[in-house]
């Protein structure tokens, strides 16, 4: 319907039947909600199915090959319907596959693919992919009913394009459709290993149906998807970039662009998505959880349909900042007992997330053992935070500021505000107003290549000269680490089992830590847990971080803030970001709203 309640018009409508029951006839009309299938029978009744154009992700032409005994777009098992124009001008059919090849057959055919949700509202609720071929032979000649196809193609090409985020339908334009060039950035040894294997199998297909080009990078060391990102051509991958590995990838790849001198023109270019094949996967099954998509039947389609769908949605960023480097995070900051998980684990990697609960149940009924402790420990830390008291207003005034170019300063190449590695971290401190950033790693090249459905893969290194790097951005608004915090500030001084700042739902795919968290709501929501907390209340807790139920346990608080610091008082728990190791050190991290975009689904009640 348009905006006034009115059925809109079709846009392209014709008439089929069925080649095997040809007492029904179908009526596919093409309208700005989709594609809509009308079943007439012999008595009268009619049948309408609608697939909306929100779940159709692409459509081809093709013809018949005539090497085989069935027509060579013959639909897939299950969820297809072919509608099959067949004979003259008056005579239409829809058939399900095509029994022969005729010789001589001058048809067009057009396949339009969609992926359609099944059993709403169940506990196996998911998506399923329906074909629907349409099959033209009007004329006399190929050429005349390949053109009827196209216009179809077209026409759908078209309402795809214009697909704008809040279900509408509006006119195409170079602002918002950035380009149909992927760039897929792909860790073969994330998760279990079979990162390599899960593009090839399931990803392809699906930009293949959406006729999206890519070219494809496989990493081949530490920091390679961060350099790719800071010393390539990013502009002519106007589609994006989407890394398929863990949530390590994307902390890569966005610390890698704000290593670039032109951050900000990247940030507002690029789209940034992520197809779970790492341990934790916490941004996949954020993003799902907030589009109420059915991510667990299969989190990679699920992840791969939000790339081809082509809805950018902004997502928060946040700056964190240690005495000797300044990184940029997406997923959450770590210290204490969730942080010491992620990494003590990495020795059973091999198993992929159930790593994550084995080590948990070991750290909760160890006994101590010398100084590397399988048991509930708790550390001595200064916390102070920046509390918000009214979620509403804060959540306008970041959308406001993110509608303005205030908050987002790029500093001149000439002129980068840094502290060299090597500083006094102290010193250097005192001696600015604001550190912006600081030199971080050596700087590598390497190649990346474009592949079509290629057996193999592989990735050539090209190392060159060290040389430093800047971490730009955002200007910060908070004081230097080595100076009191603002008096407006709540400081807490008391021994914790942990503190874990997290501004996506999700820190993995079975660990949903903040249930009111939004891809770009301006909050970040810091969980802590005091000393004190006996070993079946925190068994309480953990239990309940796969429903949301463990904010309900007595002695967890769950505090919205702006910004806040962290000062361990004692060596001994890791500091986690995005589920990377970071140096010892005191930390304080504020929230930068909306800075970034991802691939997500639009949402509709």
């Amino acid at each position: 319907m348009d905006g006034n309640g009115l059925v809109a018009p079709p846009i392209l409508e014709e008439t089929f039947y069925a080649l095997s029951r040809k007492q029904y006839t179908y009526k596919v009309s093409l309208t700005n909600e989709g594609l809509h299938l009308t079943k007439n029978g012999d008595d009268g009744t009619e049948k309408t199915d609608l697939i909306h154009i929100r779940d159709i992700i692409g459509c081809k032409c093709m013809r018949n090959s005539g090497k085989s005994e069935h027509c060579a777009c013959r639909p897939a098992k299950g969820g297809t319907v072919d509608a099959t124009r067949e004979g003259t001008a008056e005579t239409n059919e829809c058939r399900v596959r095509v029994p022969f090849v005729e010789a001589g057959d001058c048809s067009a055919y057009l396949s339009v693919y969609a992926f359609v949700l099944k059993n709403v509202g169940a506990k196996n609720e998911k998506r399923d992919k329906m074909t629907v071929t349409l099959r033209f032979r009007n004329f006399s000649t190929y050429d005349e009913n390949s053109q009827v196809a196209a216009k179809w193609k077209t026409a759908i090409k078209s309402l795809l394009q214009a697909r704008c985020e809040d279900g509408t339908i509006v006119a195409p334009s170079d602002d918002h459709y950035l380009g149909n060039h992927l760039l897929v950035i792909v860790n073969p040894k994330s998760g279990v290993g079979k990162s390599r294997e899960i593009f090839q199998r399931k990803i392809v297909p699906i930009l293949n149906m959406a006729d999206v080009d890519y070219d494809l990078h496989i990493t081949c060391m530490q920091n390679d998807a961060r350099n790719l990102m800071r010393t390539s051509n990013i502009y002519k991958w106007g589609r994006g970039v989407v890394v398929l590995g863990g949530d390590g990838l994307m902390f890569e790849v966005i610390n890698g662009l704000m290593e670039r001198s032109d951050w900000q023109r990247a940030f507002e270019y690029l789209t940034l998505a992520v197809i779970p094949g790492g341990s934790g996967n916490g941004m996949a099954k954020s993003i799902s959880f907030e589009t109420n998509e059915p991510y667990n039947p299969d989190p990679i389609l699920i992840s791969a349909l939000n790339i081809v769908g082509g809805n950018r949605c902004p997502m928060d960023l946040v700056r964190v900042e240690t005495l000797t480097q300044v990184v940029y995070s997406f997923l959450s900051i770590g210290w204490g007992f969730i942080a010491d998980i992620d990494i003590e684990s990495e020795r059973i990697r091999m198993l992929g997330s159930p790593r994550f609960t084995i080590w948990s149940i070991a750290r909760l009924i160890g006994k101590a053992h010398r100084s590397y402790a399988l048991c509930l420990r708790s550390y001595p830390a200064r916390l102070s935070y920046s509390k918000i008291n009214d979620l509403e207003t804060e959540t306008r005034m970041n959308n406001y500021a993110r509608c303005t170019s205030g908050d987002f300063q790029e500093v001149a190449d000439d002129e980068p505000v840094s502290i060299e590695f090597g500083m006094d971290p102290l010193e250097g401190f005192a001696a600015r107003e604001r550190v912006e950033s600081f030199s971080s790693i050596i700087s590598r090249r390497t190649a990346f290549m474009s592949v079509n459905e290629a057996p193999s893969f592989s990735s050539i290194p090209d190392v060159i000269e060290g040389s430093e790097v800047w971490v730009r951005g955002p200007l910060s608004k908070l004081p230097p680490l080595s100076d009191p915090v603002p008096s407006d500030w709540v400081v807490v001084e008391d021994e914790f089992v942990m503190i874990h700042a997290s501004y996506l739902s999700h820190i993995s795919e079975d660990v949903i830590i903040a249930p009111k968290s939004k891809l770009n709501d301006g909050v970040i929501w810091l969980l802590v847990i005091k000393n004190g907390i006996s070993r079946t209340t925190f068994l309480q807790f953990l239990l309940g971080l796969s429903s949301g139920n463990h904010l309900a346990v007595p002695n967890v608080e769950m505090i919205p803030v702006r910004a806040f610091r962290l000062e361990p008082l004692s060596q001994g728990s890791h500091l986690v970001v995005d589920g990377e190791l970071l140096k010892h050190s005191p930390v304080q991290a504020e929230i930068m709203p909306g800075i970034t975009n991802v691939y997500a689904r639009q949402k509709f009640s």
